[in-house]
C-alpha cells in the first residue's frame, strides 16, 4: 500500500514486467488480478462484462458524483445511459463543433497579449477552463457566470484527495484537518455551481434540445416520474467533470509532447495551414486533420487521462488460466497495457505515425484504452476526439508553445493522470505561412 501511494503505475509496470500476463495483488482487505493479455481484458470488459460492476473504490468517487453514469449499476445505470445517450450521438455533436471552435477562438484571443511579451501561462488551468466552457455550452447550455472563476480549482482539490486516499484505511477522512476541510469545500463549491444550472433551467421549464433538458424531461417507463433534483445533480456533476477534465488532461500533454517533438509540432502547423487555410475549423474539416488525430492518440497512449480503472467479479470466473473468486478484483491499467513491449515497439518513444489506419488494424483492439472498453466505454468518447481534434487546429493556426525552461513534468496518477507542478509554457505567435502552396506538400508526407 506504501509503494501504491507513492508510485501507483509504477507499481503495476513492475508488477507486469516480472509476471508478464496476469500478476496477484493483495492490497489491504483487497484481492485481484491484473492481466495485460487483450483476451482476457477482452474478456472482462465486454465477453463477461455481466459478471463484473465497478469495485468498491469508486465508493470515494460517489462522495462527488453521487450515482451517475460513472458509478451506478444495473438497470438504473442502463435507464440513465439511454437517456443520455442522444446527446452524444456523433451526428449531434458534429452539430456543436462550431460551439466548440467558438470557445476555442477565444482562448485563442485572449492569448494575444500573452503572446506578445511571450508570456508563461500554466497550460492546464488554461485547457480547463476551455474545455469546461465547452461542456456547459453544449450539453448545459449556461456559462456559468460569476461561478465559473470558484469552479476552476476545485477539481484539482477533490481529485488530489481521493486519488491520495484510494489506497488508505480512510482512518481520518472524518477528521477536520486542513486537507479535509479543503476538501469539503470544494465539494461545496461545485454543488453550488450544479444546484444553480438545475435552478435556472426548472425556472425556464422548456426544452432547449441539449443533455439538461434531455434530463429534466424524462419519465420512468415504469412510474413515470421525472429525475429528482438529487438524481440530476449526480448526473449533472458526473457529465460536467468527467466531460471536461479528462480532455483538459489530455490537451495539457499533447502540448507538452509537440513542444518536445519539434518534427511532429511542424507537421502539426503544415497540416493546418494546408486544410484550414487561416479559418476556424469546422466539422468536414476533421477528416483533412489525419496527422493532428494521430497525435491525440498518441499522446493519450503515452499520458492516458484514465489511467487505470477496476472492477468486482460478482461470481466465479478464470483469468488467464487462473480461479478468480467472487468478489476478487481485475485491475485494468491502461498506463501499464498502452507500453507493452509486445504490442508497441519502443514503446516510450513518442511516434503518432502509430495510429494509421494500417497500424490500427494490425492490432488487437483491447491494447488501446483510453476510454475503456465494452458496455462501460466513455460515452463521450467522439465528444472528446472530435474536441481535441478542433482545439488543437484553432490554436495550433496562431500560436507554438513551448515548455519553460526548467520547469519540472512528472506524471502525477490521482484518480485522473495530471502533470504534478502544472505545465507552464511559453506562448509564441506563429510566423504566417510563406505560401498556401507550400503548406499542403507536408500534409501529403504526413498521411504517408
Amino acid at each position: 500500500m506504501p509503494a501504491l501511494k507513492r508510485d501507483p503505475i509504477g507499481v503495476y509496470r513492475d508488477a507486469a514486467r516480472r509476471f508478464g500476463e496476469v500478476s496477484y495483488f493483495e492490497i489491504a482487505n483487497r484481492r485481484g488480478y491484473m492481466p495485460t493479455n487483450p483476451d482476457d481484458i477482452k474478456h472482462v470488459l465486454q465477453d463477461n462484462a455481466r459478471n463484473y460492476k465497478k469495485s468498491p473504490l469508486y465508493e470515494k468517487l460517489k462522495v462527488v458524483v453521487g450515482d451517475g453514469l460513472v458509478t451506478s449499476e444495473g438497470s438504473f445505470w442502463l435507464r440513465q445511459r439511454r437517456i443520455v445517450q442522444p446527446a452524444f450521438h456523433r451526428q449531434r455533436v458534429a452539430g456543436l463543433v462550431s460551439v466548440m471552435a467558438q470557445a476555442a477562438t477565444e482562448t485563442a484571443d485572449a492569448w494575444e497579449t500573452t503572446a506578445v511579451g511571450r508570456e508563461w501561462v500554466d497550460v492546464g488551468r488554461e485547457m480547463m477552463r476551455l474545455t469546461r466552457t465547452i461542456i456547459l455550452r453544449t450539453m448545459f447550455g449556461t456559462d456559468l457566470g460569476s461561478l465559473a472563476a470558484d469552479v476552476d480549482g476545485t477539481w484539482t482539490v477533490v481529485n488530489q484527495h481521493i486519488g491520495e486516499s484510494f489506497w488508505s484505511l480512510g482512518l481520518t477522512e472524518g477528521w477536520p484537518t486542513p486537507r479535509n476541510l479543503r476538501y469539503r469545500r470544494a465539494l461545496a463549491v461545485l454543488d453550488r455551481a450544479v444546484f444553480a444550472i438545475i435552478e435556472q433551467r426548472r425556472r425556464e421549464a422548456r426544452d432547449t434540445g441539449d443533455l439538461l433538458s434531455m434530463l429534466l424531461f424524462a419519465r420512468d417507463e415504469e412510474t413515470g416520474d421525472v429525475m429528482t433534483d438529487r438524481q440530476l445533480r449526480d448526473e449533472v456533476m458526473t457529465i460536467f467533470l468527467a466531460g471536461h477534465e479528462t480532455t483538459s488532461l489530455a490537451l495539457t500533454w499533447i502540448w507538452y509532447l509537440l513542444s518536445q517533438h519539434p518534427d511532429a509540432q511542424q507537421l502539426v502547423e503544415r497540416e493546418v495551414d494546408a486544410a484550414l487555410q487561416g479559418r476556424t475549423p469546422g466539422y468536414d474539416d476533421l477528416a483533412r486533420l489525419p496527422y493532428t488525430r494521430m497525435v491525440i492518440e498518441e499522446a493519450m497512449r503515452l499520458y492516458p487521462p484514465a489511467w487505470g480503472f477496476s472492477r468486482q467479479a460478482l461470481g466465479p470466473d478464470t483469468i488467464g488460466g487462473y480461479h478468480l473468486p467472487k468478489g476478487w478484483l481485475v485491475f485494468v491499467v491502461p498506463a501499464v497495457i498502452h507500453r507493452l513491449p509486445a504490442y508497441w515497439a519502443d514503446p516510450d518513444r513518442f511516434d503518432p505515425l502509430r495510429f494509421t489506419p494500417e497500424q490500427t488494424a494490425a492490432r488487437p483492439k483491447f491494447v488501446y484504452l483510453p476510454f475503456g472498453a465494452g458496455p462501460r466505454q466513455c460515452i463521450g468518447n467522439q465528444f472528446a476526439l472530435i474536441e481535441a481534434q478542433l482545439i488543437v487546429a484553432t490554436l495550433a493556426q496562431r500560436y507554438r508553445l513551448r515548455l519553460l525552461p526548467g520547469h519540472p513534468v512528472e506524471p502525477w496518477a490521482l484518480v485522473t493522470l495530471r502533470p504534478r507542478y502544472g505545465m507552464k509554457m511559453t506562448v509564441e505567435r506563429r510566423p504566417a505561412p510563406a505560401s498556401l502552396e507550400a503548406s499542403r506538400e507536408p500534409q501529403d508526407v504526413a498521411r504517408v
